[in-house]
């Protein structure tokens, strides 16, 4: 029994991890610049993973500088594995997948990548790894002082604004336990994985390789085309989030056009329009129905198999809301979803938003702090984010709180990144850019300012689609195989006049 339910999670872990991909409770790290000259050396260790595939998996460790600035500091670990194509002539150079988050642990979820990567298995090998922090990497900078509280919240009717205060209280003693352990939580930024990344390609003898990234992974992987482009012949970035924009002041508003877009939608078709009218009314009706009453779920975590009481307020309900508009497969059941709760039928809501409470038990939390308070905070304020929720629904920034960053970053205390990690990438490495026409937290729009940059990139915005395109269509498959053949040349994206837009319209 228990396999089948580790496998049902498999099958759904696009759910999970492209929504926690961007978590915005926010974080820190730092740089950690010069590669050391000799090609590092790895160890092949038995694969503890668990995996339903039938594929050759190898697995190995690498051994790196915690700060590659100090000459004789500490060493960290880094897990990896490589699923080998069964093809006799396989391409030479393979695709290493970066993941999401910061922080989301790759290793675990090993059948997810061999699932969404089937098609470039049929030609190259497929490297992931375990970011230095994450997952069976070593030091792990999981916090869990953070998880069981946090889960125990939902049992209460409380404000995001009391939920996030609380947060940061057990935040602040991840922090200090991490702290005295020796760890230096400056050292874990996206700068010191590029580096990582590419010591691995060194000591596994590869000359270049392309790069897959998903969402804050496309920020790793433009950060290894910015250090390290000898070693990279191609890129891929699935639902971009580059350097350059303020991700937290931008969560509300880019919520709003993602939820705006699904009430025009429906609205346009007649179809929907008829059975779901007055979309976006019924919406804030359900807003206002669940805070003058709350209702208490009882929703399955598959970590430990538990069932958890979970209060749906207004602000809760916003906030997974937010989650449900990541994926793809669930983007055309939200206007029955939202009418069904309107009438008191929470069942499939109670279903749906299973894969996205729990994401901090696949997440390292310390990693992700680190990156995004290194990273990301010192580029705003939250001046800034008050000025851009401005523009938005006051209800959906009261939920969101994405002010909340800054507090989480006070309590984590790193030191801030260098301007120039707030710099907009410039390379001519040839770059297939993917966007979901609904990803409400990496929209188009930042696929468009990337591609500015990137003097040899294609950039195609699948319609109908969430957060974290690959995968989800056979188009994005097709386009993707075309590109890693011939990197430089344009690829044939008429597979997407068969993507349908949203419902259909008419």
């Amino acid at each position: 029994m228990k396999n089948k339910q580790r496998s049902d999670l498999s099958m759904h872990l696009s759910h999970q991890i492209l929504l926690t991909a961007l978590i915005i409770v926010v974080i820190a790290g730092t740089l950690g610049s010069c590669s050391y000259l000799n090609a590092p050396n790895y160890e092949e260790t038995e694969c503890q993973l668990f995996t339903e595939s039938s594929r050759e998996i190898e697995c190995g460790v690498l051994q790196v500088p915690e700060d590659r600035s100090k000459e004789d500091g500490p060493m960290v670990e880094l897990h990896f594995a490589i699923a080998r194509s069964r093809n006799p002539d396989k391409e030479k150079d393979p695709l290493v997948a970066l993941q999401g988050g910061p922080g989301m642990k790759s290793l675990e979820m090993i059948d997810f990548w061999l699932y969404i990567l089937d098609k470039t298995l049929l030609n190259r090998d497929v490297i992931v790894i375990d970011q230095r922090g994450v997952g069976y990497s070593q030091p792990s900078l999981n916090c869990p002082e953070l998880e069981d509280p946090f889960f125990a919240n939902f049992a209460e009717d409380i404000s995001m604004l009391e939920q996030d205060q609380r947060f940061t209280q057990a935040l602040r003693t991840c922090r200090d336990r991490l702290v005295a352990t020796g760890i230096d939580l400056g050292a874990y930024n996206s700068a010191a994985s590029a580096a990582d990344v590419d010591d691995l390609r060194r000591a596994l003898g590869y000359s270049e390789w392309n790069l897959y990234g998903s969402s804050y992974g496309t920020r790793l992987a433009l950060t290894v085309m910015r250090d390290f482009p000898q070693g990279v012949r191609s890129a891929i970035l699935d639902s971009v989030y580059p350097p350059q924009v303020d991700l937290f002041s931008s969560k509300v508003i880019d919520m709003q056009r993602a939820l705006n877009l699904l009430f025009e939608r429906c609205a346009a078709d007649a179809e929907c329009n008829q059975d779901y009218p007055d979309l976006e009314r019924i919406f804030y009706e359900v807003v206002d129905q669940v805070d003058e009453q709350p209702v208490t779920l009882s929703v399955y975590r598959p970590k430990n198999l538990e069932e958890y009481p979970v209060v749906i307020n207004g602000d809760r309900f916003i906030q997974s809301f937010f989650d449900l508009l990541y994926s793809t497969d669930d983007l055309p059941k939200l206007p029955g979803l939202i009418y069904e709760i309107r009438t008191g039928d929470w069942d499939d809501f109670e279903r749906m938003i299973r894969w996205s409470l729990f994401t901090f038990d696949d997440l390292s939390e310390g990693v992700m702090y680190s990156v995004e308070c290194f990273e990301e905070a010192p580029f705003g304020s939250p001046q800034a984010v008050q000025a851009a929720n401005a523009a938005a629904n006051p209800r959906l920034s009261q939920a969101m709180n994405n002010a909340a960053a800054y507090q989480d970053c006070a309590a984590w205390d790193v030191p801030p990144a260098a301007a120039f990690e707030n710099k907009p990438v410039v390379s001519d490495i040839p770059t297939l850019i993917l966007s979901g026409e609904h990803d409400p937290i990496t929209p188009p729009a930042w696929g468009e300012l990337t591609a500015e940059g990137l003097s040899k990139s294609q950039h195609l915005v699948l319609p109908g689609t969430g957060h974290g395109v690959l995968g989800k269509h056979n188009c994005s498959n097709q386009v993707v195989e075309e590109f890693l053949a011939a990197p430089d040349e344009p690829v044939d994206a008429s597979c997407m006049d068969e993507v349908p837009v949203l419902f259909g319209g008419n």
